[in-house]
């Protein structure tokens, strides 16, 4: 029988949303001969119920336009590609803006896009797809991996020096892979950077941030010999005129603690200037595709049009599905908040229960003495062995092996492997190189993957270089994917010889044994 696959690089949440995946079924069946959504549809019934149900949500969320009582319907839309759609509709409609401004004017724009790193690594191909190149921010991983003003601000002058022109900034919260949150405080201090650079002036105009000039259009340009002037005298003022924030928020309502998101549109003095993006997904309701994207009218009729011209209008199932899973109705909102909680709880128990078998229980700082005892429970009871025993194990982790992660929100830890560099093992594809350095997350892969089937991410995959000894992994897994996992990260630790001692043996002896698809070391 073949192995089932352990792919600890997945992000699919621990649970399907059953109960919301019921209703969107039970009144898809109704419609599956219709082609009635087709089109945006929004005088229909089912479809107004679900604009309701988006718009309640986001507005109690405060996610809305300045001076107005909610988010209105013609601030957001929806597509049926999940908020992966959303963010290429953002970057394709920022990238026409630029290819019009270089060919009606006989411009040399060079876009970029920003992204602190590590992130999404799959929203990084769009932009290059588009002709904007990613520029990325390294967030500082010794602390927690927040983005500083004066992170930002370095970022900025750095990209003006190289005369390239920053249209948008990206950014996952909570954050994908960190698990960390970026609250009010932290968002409005970014606020006030981006604040900073107006959006329209001429080029010899006094500018708020040090050092920095922004490359705009001026009033008066030359073409074929020729001076013309902007109609109306106006400066440009399309979607890429300005930088845009493009904030994703999908993993909103999947924090541990009080603590929660702040978004960017929260903010009434640059909400004009921001793109939301969020959806069920993670939640449970992944194959649904639902996505919304939030911004100011003008930029959603821009986005809507392009949506309609390749794709269809969401199909009734995810019409179905958002509904259940946004509106504040009683029968809805009590199911969503039950679902939430239960798949929190079991998040944050799951990434303390990896991080303890590998960093060490004592490490946790962050699990109190009632998570330790858990842990220690669920080990005994996996491995079955004694407390004591499983207590002695757990205290001494994984050598040379660390989870550099303190996750608020979310299912992945970042495993850090950078202290095995420069040691050496036995290769197991080549019987002949018994000495092969260990200096890519492709000599990690060589170890734990060939015949163990575990997916990882790898550096690489989230925008940093791939030399860089990180993986992301997820522990929205069952409790023995995550003990295997971890039993296979000790094979590593014992195959790599590295100058320090190789790791005692653990007092439980299953956690020793390798299964049958382990290679030889």
């Amino acid at each position: 029988m073949e192995k089932r696959k352990l792919d600890m690089s997945l992000g699919d949440p621990l649970y399907p949303f059953r109960s919301a995946a019921r209703y969107a079924f039970a009144q898809a069946a109704r419609d599956l001969n219709k082609y009635q959504f087709m089109a945006q549809g929004r005088s229909q019934p089912e479809v107004q119920r679900t604009y309701r149900a988006i718009s309640d949500h986001f507005t109690m969320r405060g996610i809305k336009p300045p001076d107005w009582t909610g988010l209105s319907y013609g601030h957001f839309t929806m597509t049926g590609g999940g908020t992966t759609e959303a963010y290429n509709l953002i970057i394709q409609l920022l990238a026409d803006d630029v290819r019009k401004q270089n060919e009606k004017y006989q411009r040399g724009l060079k876009p970029v896009i920003l992204m602190p790193i590590p992130t999404y690594g799959f929203f990084m191909q769009q932009p290059e797809r588009e002709g904007i190149e990613v520029v990325t921010i390294e967030r500082p991983l010794d602390g927690k991996g927040h983005i500083t003003p004066e992170i930002l601000k370095k970022a900025l002058i750095e990209t003006y020096e190289k005369g390239q022109r920053v249209i948008a900034y990206y950014d996952s919260n909570p954050n994908n892979p960190l698990g960390i949150i970026r609250g009010a405080e932290e968002t409005r201090a970014l606020a006030e950077v981006f604040q900073a650079v107006k959006p329209y002036y001429r080029q010899d105009d006094a500018l708020a941030l040090e050092k920095w000039q922004e490359t705009q259009e001026p009033i008066e340009y030359e073409m074929m010999g020729q001076t013309f002037r902007n109609k109306r005298g106006k400066m440009w003022d399309g979607p890429a005129s300005r930088i845009r924030i493009i904030d994703d928020i999908v993993y909103d309502g999947l924090e541990y603690g009080d603590r929660k998101p702040f978004a960017f549109a929260q903010i009434p003095q640059i909400y004009k200037d921001t793109f939301t993006i969020a959806g069920p997904s993670k939640a449970g309701l992944v194959n649904l595709r639902g996505g919304v994207v939030i911004g100011n009218d003008k930029d959603i009729r821009e986005i809507e049009k392009r949506r309609t011209e390749y794709n269809y209008f969401p199909a009734r199932p995810t019409l179905a599905a958002m509904e259940a899973f946004y509106s504040p109705e009683e029968k809805f909102a009590d199911a969503r908040a039950k679902h939430l909680a239960r798949m929190n709880k079991e998040h944050r128990f799951r990434g303390l229960f990896m991080k303890a078998l590998i960093n060490g229980i004592n490490t946790l700082d962050e699990a109190g003495d009632d998570d330790k005892k858990k842990i220690i429970s669920a080990y005994a009871r996996l491995e079955k062995c004694g407390v004591k025993a499983a207590r002695a194990t757990l205290e001494k982790g994984i050598e040379n092996i660390k989870v550099i992660t303190t996750p608020e929100s979310g299912f992945f830890h970042l495993v850090d492997f950078s202290a095995l560099r420069g040691g050496t093992f036995a290769s197991p594809r080549n019987a002949w190189d018994k000495n092969k350095k260990f200096d890519s997350y492709y000599d990690l892969i060589s170890i734990v993957s060939d015949e163990q089937q575990i997916g990882l991410a790898s550096a690489g995959w989230m925008g940093m270089p791939d030399h860089t000894l990180l993986t992301r992994a997820t522990f929205a897994v069952p409790l023995e994917d995550i003990l295997e996992y971890t039993k296979r990260l000790r094979l590593v630790s014992r195959a790599v010889k590295t100058p320090v001692n190789d790791v005692d043996k653990s007092c439980c002896t299953a956690a020793n044994n390798t299964t049958a698809s382990a290679p030889t070391l």
